[in-house]
C-alpha cells in the first residue's frame, strides 16, 4: 500500500466520485434530444395505457368477486329457508 495520509485518500475518493457523477450528468444531458424525449413520451403514454388496461381487469375481477360472495349468500340464506320449511312440515 502506497504511503497515503487518510485525508489524501478521502481527497482522491471525493475527486474520483465527482468526475464520475459529472460523467453521468454529461450523459444523461446527452440524452435529452428532440428524439429521445419523444421517445420516453410514447413509451410513458403507453404505461399510463397498460396501468388502465390493468386497473379496469382488476374492477372487473373485484366485480366477479363481489357477485360470487352475493350468490353465496344468497344461497345460504335459501339454505337456511328450505331447512326452516323442511323443519315446519315435519
Amino acid at each position: 500500500m502506497p504511503d497515503v495520509s487518510p485525508s489524501q485518500y478521502k481527497f482522491e475518493q471525493h475527486r474520483s466520485t465527482k468526475e464520475a457523477m459529472l460523467e453521468a450528468r454529461t450523459k444523461r444531458q446527452a440524452l435529452r434530444t428532440p428524439e429521445y424525449q419523444a421517445q420516453v413520451a410514447k413509451a410513458e403514454g403507453n404505461l399510463q395505457l397498460i396501468n388502465m388496461i390493468l386497473m379496469s381487469f382488476s374492477a372487473e375481477q373485484n366485480a366477479h368477486i363481489d357477485q360470487r360472495v352475493n350468490l353465496s349468500q344468497h344461497q345460504h340464506r335459501t339454505q337456511e329457508a328450505l331447512q326452516t320449511v323442511i323443519y315446519d312440515m315435519t
